[in-house]
């Protein structure tokens, strides 16, 4: 089965053996300290809360800070994703955190660019009529300044034409503040980017109807509380506002108690769009195969929902209309339509 990965953040996704090297290159993991101790210790658990998960951050961010090591990871984890079913992906990261060694917000963006486009064509090198595509989207962190997301918004906006196609807000929900992001992301919107919001993840479902009405979200990352609220859920369906949904990070942060409970399926039985998504690849340690396995085995989706958010992963990319009919036809043919 194909697929589009619309939420996946760079820094929770790097490889295990290149996340283990650059560790003990910069002295963070001793030589002789263990590998899979390290990873493990790293690594989100069921039952952890959204704050603990984002400490984890601090380590993987800390070891991107030069443009290789972005130029690297963006490159393993486009070419990943292909290997996966993946044909198109988003990568999320805000260039802001990686700039402790003197690397500019500009530059951190041009590598992750340089990364992923290398990393389409190490993956399609042998296939050269195959289709794959990726994205970058530049997140905006909960309590920032209006001053600091309008230059990041600004950054995103200059980057446009090489393949940034969206502004994100993202980190601790419990800080959400749409007064302070709405000017920023509502110019990121008037210069033709996209705009998505990680809301009702740890929040109540307000925060996703604001997010929609007021910050101009065309996509909602998790979304979790959305299906608390009648309203809100057809507010959703209502303006084709899709929710990109990552099960195994909604169990590790808490959103949800169980898998079996998530409201994957009642998102989908209200009409809302539905887009199965990665979030961290590494601290997860999931694929979107494994994710869908999660949604039919653990979550109880079937063949529809399945489908449903297969066909959603294309119809709600980033991309220009043209390439999200060429997805459709493409992940259509891949769940046997012929039609």
């Amino acid at each position: 089965m194909l697929a589009s990965d619309l939420h996946v953040h760079l820094d929770g996704s790097i490889r295990e053996d290149t996340l283990v090297s650059m560790a003990r290159a910069a002295g963070v993991l001793a030589s002789t300290s263990d590998a899979e101790e390290f990873l493990s210790r790293l690594r989100f658990r069921q039952g952890m809360t959204l704050a603990s998960c984002l400490e984890r951050f601090e380590v993987t961010v800390g070891l991107l800070q030069t443009p290789k090591s972005l130029v690297r990871v963006s490159r393993e984890l486009v070419f990943d994703c292909y290997r996966d079913g993946v044909r198109h992906v988003e990568i999320r990261f805000c260039p802001a955190l990686h700039t402790k060694e003197g690397l500019s917000m500009g530059d951190a963006v041009e590598a992750v660019l340089e990364g992923a486009e290398r990393g389409t064509a190490d993956a399609t090198r042998d296939a050269a009529s195959e289709w794959l595509s990726s994205r970058v989207i530049v997140s905006v962190l909960e309590g920032m300044s209006e001053e600091e997301a309008l230059e990041l918004v600004n950054l995103a906006i200059g980057h446009s034409d090489s393949g940034v196609a969206a502004v994100d807000l993202a980190g601790d929900e419990s800080l959400f503040d749409a007064d302070r992001y709405e000017r920023p992301l509502r110019r990121a919107s008037d210069a033709g980017l996209f705009v998505t919001v990680h809301a009702g993840e740890g929040g109540d479902p307000s925060h996703v109807a604001i997010a929609v009405d007021r910050l101009r979200a065309s996509r909602i990352g998790h979304g979790v509380a959305a299906a608390e609220d009648p309203e809100t859920m057809a507010l959703l369906a209502d303006r084709g506002v899709a929710v990109e949904v990552c099960l195994s990070s909604n169990l590790h942060t808490g959103a949800v108690a169980s898998l079996a409970e998530h409201p994957l399926c009642s998102l989908a039985r209200a009409g809302v769009p539905v887009a199965i998504s990665t979030d961290n690849r590494f601290f997860s340690n999931t694929t979107l195969s494994a994710e869908y396995e999660l949604a039919s085995s653990e979550a109880g989706a079937g063949t529809e929902v399945v489908r449903g958010s297969v066909l959603a992963s294309a119809e709600h990319a980033f991309l220009p209309e043209s390439d999200r009919a060429r997805l459709r036809a493409l992940y259509a043919a891949s769940l046997g339509d012929k039609r």
